[in-house]
């Protein structure tokens, strides 16, 4: 990205160069101008530089260019690279990430120590320590300090192929930054700029909010278990009374997005087993389906040992015919054991609730949730 200076009779840009048309070197320049302002660059703000060139393990003689902790706890492994592509930076970072997420906060501790000495400044291990506590923003800074790693990349520019493996990486749940540096020339004089553009300044908070909600699908999907064939059933917002008395659950209407509430009954098989649920409020019982679900002006109840249209009887308002295809539909049911009328619905920690009208639950707690309703509801068999 060009720089412009401001003058009298326009603008006038500034020449860009490189770091090796100026002999600035990674090591020598680059890695000591970050480790001394690390603070002020976005994307990096919040480290506490505690090694450079850490190389603190066996059988590998490979170094991290800069290594920190951030206000989280967590590590951070800084990688810079001289040139326009960034090659192959990217896989060498994520080495480093693996081979430091073992590292402890003593181990820390006297890297840091190490550090500081060969900056001129000598402290003790355990002052050390202090330090890297006291950066820790957590009420047990110890108890937080390296939960997981980090990855800064500091480079003049990245390659398609490795800004593709950076994005790619970063979906997957790998917090990592991308900082591009750009020199330029103003009357003799080298200018650094640096800027985040992975993941893109001011969508952070949106990225770590997608990959956090990613995070917690593939944790669920990871923890599905085979559905053991009884259906869950959300009935909420409807007189429980009539639903009890003539043997029925029912939903109706229609969503914002124009999806049809009642379409999920269709998935109901007739002798099917439904734990109905009272969203918020809890378990209202258990049912047999009878037959598959019909409309509002369709439904018949027995009254008396004579049948009637639901519509006549009923003493409450449905979603009726001036609904189209959003009108109520009802599913008759035999209960097998309920709560009676005016009775709490049944509720308690750790079982199992949706919003979906109807559903196959592969959830762990389902196994869980079945017992217990087994337990309250003790006539549920069908036999």
């Amino acid at each position: 990205m060009p720089l412009f200076e401001v003058k009298d009779d326009g603008l006038l840009k500034l020449d860009q160069t490189t770091l090796a048309a100026e002999h600035l070197w990674e090591r020598r320049h680059l890695q000591a101008y970050l480790r001394q302002h690390l603070h002020e660059i976005d994307g990096a703000r919040d480290l506490l530089v505690i090694a450079e060139e850490f190389a603190d393990w066996t059988d590998s003689k490979r170094r991290i260019d800069l290594l920190g902790v951030d206000r989280r706890g967590n590590l951070v492994v800084i990688e810079l690279k001289r040139g326009n592509t960034g090659e192959h930076m990217e896989l060498q970072a994520v080495r480093y990430a693996a081979m430091v997420s073992t590292m402890t906060l003593d181990q820390a501790a006297r890297a840091f120590a190490q550090f500081l000495a060969a900056a001129g400044e000598p402290v003790d291990v355990e002052a050390a320590r202090t330090r890297i506590v006291e950066h820790i923003d957590a009420e047990d800074a110890e108890e937080e300090f390296g939960r997981d790693v980090r990855i800064v990349l500091v480079s003049e520019d990245f390659s398609l192929e490795v800004t593709s493996a950076i994005m790619w990486l970063s979906a997957k749940g790998i917090d990592i930054t991308a900082i591009r540096l750009a020199v330029h020339k103003l009357e003799g004089r080298l200018l650094l700029d640096f800027l985040q553009v992975i993941p893109f300044k001011g969508a952070e908070d949106y990225q770590v909010r997608v990959r956090t909600k990613e995070q917690a699908e593939q944790e669920l999907r990871r923890n599905k278990v085979p559905w053991n064939g009884e259906w869950y059933m959300a009935y909420g917002g409807r007189p429980w009374g009539e639903a009890r008395t003539y043997g029925f659950v029912s939903a109706g209407g229609r969503s914002d997005s124009g999806r049809l509430f009642s379409q999920p009954l269709f998935r109901l098989p007739v002798g099917g087993r439904i734990w109905v649920h009272a969203p918020k409020t809890g378990y209202l019982g258990v049912a047999e389906v009878l037959a598959r679900p019909v409309p509002l002006t369709d439904f018949q109840v027995s009254v008396d040992g004579v049948q009637k249209c639901f519509s006549q009887v009923t003493q409450h308002e449905w979603h009726g015919p001036e609904e189209g295809d959003a009108i109520e539909h009802f599913v008759a049911v035999k209960w097998l054991d309920c709560v009676a009328a005016g009775e709490d619905p049944f509720n308690e920690p750790g079982l199992f609730g949706n919003q979906n009208i109807v559903a196959q639950p592969q959830d762990p707690k389902w196994a869980h949730t079945i017992e217990r309703l087994k337990a309250r509801f003790p006539h549920w068999s069908t036999a």
